[in-house]
């Protein structure tokens, strides 16, 4: 609980937090110095000379002198452990900040150096997290620079209680720190990250909110050496503060910029001098058909297997070789040999290395089976190298693929200033997309959206059958990932288990299901046709009674009503309702003058409760039902009306395109329902 009391710095950060301050955590590597490698050689010398003296004492039977030089020798031990205490007490004061009481800079950089060597000897993961107070300042201007240390106090108490044995907290800034996590990984440090933000967001005093930002990166999977670690770590802590605060984010090289040293630019050059790239190709299937249509082409550094490819791309862009090692890494994938007749080849290249003569030299005349994949991220509306680039190199015959469609920053912009003929959708918009709604009615949307543009979409992450089965019911034309087939040598199939499902998706298209539930989750038109093929194979009321529920669901309704105009009496008579059946009903057509717009002119009609223009009788009469807007469509044979279709909502709310649309459509199909079971004598009737 914050207490409403001023805060007392006298008393202590404690005293208000509850947060206990214990000694400093985690190992400590001290660094060596001239007095330390003095002092033993001292104490040695003297013990030396003592014990000599006391030789020369026995030798001589000098009881007096043997006395002396024992005194001596207890005199320098007693000294030179005195002075190691007094040096040990210095050297903690000197790698300790003494408002927090956590490890300060000097001793930080220690400790890192030293867990790093000993992580290299043990083959362990090191994981590094950079924190920094969001906002600080704002705290200190509130309350001022004495209640802002007492803050620092309370985050530094907190960061101690939040660390494991072992590990380091260290306040390496004025609001910034950083935990060193030995033998950790990313996943396991994200948590630590996540959990000590809020521990410390709770430290809020009254008035003001306390919050962090976090960045991490992990030895030796994102950096080999101690600068280059607190660099991506920085970076990532950076990026946090650009995504709006407040959040955690792990190193990542498409977002985090590095900057490129000498060790680095030589680690690049010996990969380009050795050709150390090893090719790596995944198969691209017709989610239509199942078969095999093309390889995408991904480079691998069999050097270093944990650290991923993006990080060395990354790293060459930051020492100004990254078109080099593009177009290494295009020219192994475009030497390999074998390749399936009829199959594309797809090379990934940057923008900003496509107009670069290193690249473009190490593409072949003909394209015609070569497609150009660009991160979209990195394209830049307007780029007129880049366009004229493009253009050229469709010339040759090749096609352009946008990678990561829809996970990059205004990346339906970019996909429109591309015009690329393949667009392939981010794998965080495919995951799991057989359970999900939200990310089918996206994706369903993106394909639309390409057919109209005569673009191909190619879904990238598939990691299951029933992912290949909906994505295929969505019109994704083609599709890769562990499900299909591997990042592999040349040149694998795809797998047998991915094909059939391709192919059994396609059976189930092609025929009707009229029986049966309809899936919570359906993909496509595929809830529309199952309506249809329900409405014309209806032999009973029953059947009917249950396809208006279905059609209720298809239009966002509460509630479906189907009824029949008398000609002869000059009355609309309630047939049907979804749900739970009213009784018969008449209502004169003459005095609901939006009704009789309907039957006469065969169009739609929506009724909302607060239209001012609305039909005042259609409004009281659905108020009185507990609706507030409703949606009416002629129900037409043969160019005859046969009655309509209501679909009415307790909310206000115009009716979108696509349900006038649906209601249209479903409609159409009940003009036969009223023909077979209400225009019959009442004997020949289904019940």
């Amino acid at each position: 609980m914050r207490p409403g009391r001023q805060f007392d710095q006298k008393a202590g950060m404690w005293a208000w937090t509850g947060v206990p301050i214990h000694d400093p955590v985690g190992r400590i590597a001290h660094p060596r110095s001239s007095h330390r490698r003095v002092v033993p050689w001292a104490a040695t010398g003297f013990s030396l000379l003592w014990g000599g003296v006391f030789g020369f004492a026995i030798a001589r039977d000098d009881l007096t002198l043997a006395i002396f030089s024992g005194l001596g020798m207890v005199l320098t031990l007693a000294l030179t452990m005195l002075v190691y205490r007094q040096q040990s007490q210095l050297r903690d004061l000197a790698e300790t900040d003494t408002l927090t009481e956590l490890t300060n800079h000097r001793g930080f950089q220690q400790v890192l150096r030293s867990e790093l060597q000993r992580a290299a000897l043990e083959r362990e993961a090191v994981a590094l997290v950079a924190l920094d107070l969001d906002d600080f300042k704002a705290i200190n201007e509130r309350h001022g620079h004495p209640f802002g240390d007492g803050v620092l106090q309370g985050v530094g108490a907190q960061l101690r209680n939040s660390v494991r044995d072992g590990d380091t907290a260290a306040r390496t800034g004025g609001e910034e720190f950083a935990l060193i996590l030995p033998g950790t990984d990313a996943d396991t440090a994200h948590e630590i990250a996540e959990r000590v933000r809020n521990e410390i967001a709770r430290l809020s005093p009254t008035g003001s909110v306390l919050s962090c930002s976090a960045g991490l990166a992990v030895y030796p999977v994102d950096a080999d050496n101690a600068a280059a670690l607190l660099q991506l770590a920085e970076g990532a802590l950076y990026w946090a503060k650009r995504s709006g605060k407040s959040r955690t984010r792990r190193f990542d090289p498409d977002h985090v910029r590095l900057s490129g040293d000498a060790p680095q630019r030589s680690e690049i050059e010996r990969i380009l001098e050795q050709q150390a790239i090893e090719p790596l190709f995944q198969p691209v299937a017709s989610l239509t058909t199942g078969r095999l249509i093309g390889y995408e082409g991904l480079a691998r550094f069999p050097d270093a297997p944990d650290r991923p490819p993006s990080t060395w791309f990354a790293q060459a862009n930051a020492c100004g070789l990254g078109p080099e090692l593009e177009a290494a890494a295009i020219r192994a994938a475009l030497a390999r040999e074998g390749r399936p007749p009829g199959t594309h080849i797809a090379v990934n290249v940057s923008p900003s290395a496509l107009s670069t003569d290193v690249v473009l030299s190490v593409l072949p005349d003909d394209l015609s089976d070569v497609i150009i994949e660009l991160t979209e991220h990195e394209v830049y509306v307007g780029d007129s190298l880049l366009a004229n680039s493009l253009a050229t190199l469709r010339e040759r015959g090749a096609r352009i693929a946008i990678d990561d469609a829809g996970a990059g920053y205004a990346g339906l912009k970019q996909v429109m200033w591309v015009r690329p003929d393949i667009v392939k959708l981010d794998l965080e918009l495919t995951r799991a997309i057989h359970s999900d709604p939200v990310r089918m009615a996206l994706v369903e949307s993106l394909v639309r959206f390409a057919r109209r543009v005569g673009a191909t979409v190619c879904a990238e992450g598939i990691e299951n059958h029933d992912d290949i089965e909906v994505l295929a019911n969505l019109d994704v034309p083609w599709g890769q990932g562990y499900a299909i087939g591997r990042p592999a040598p040349p040149w694998s199939p795809v797998a047998p288990t991915a094909a059939a499902t391709c192919r059994e998706a396609l059976a189930k298209a092609l025929v009707s299901t009229p029986g049966g539930e309809t899936p919570t989750i359906s993909a496509g038109d595929r809830r529309l046709e199952h309506l249809s093929a329900r409405l014309a194979n209806a032999r009973s009321r029953t059947d009917l009674y249950a396809a208006l529920d279905l059609i209720a669901g298809e239009l966002h309704a509460d509630k479906i009503t189907l009824s029949q105009w008398r000609l002869d009496l000059g009355l609309i008579e309630t047939l049907a309702e979804s749900g739970e059946q009213a009784e018969e009903e008449f209502f004169p057509v003459d005095e609901f003058p939006a009704t009789a717009r309907v039957l006469a002119r065969q169009e739609a009609v929506q009724v909302m409760v607060g239209d001012p223009l609305a039909d005042r009788a259609e409004v009281e009469l659905m108020f009185s039902l507990g609706f507030r807007s409703m949606l009416m469509v002629p129900v037409v044979h043969r160019g005859e009306s046969l009655g309509i279709v209501e679909a009415m909502s307790h909310e206000e709310r115009p009716w979108t395109r696509t349900e006038i649309n649906r209601a249209r459509i479903v409609a159409n199909q009940l003009a036969s329902v009223i023909q077979s079971f209400f225009r019959v004598p009442d004997s020949e009737r289904l019940v």
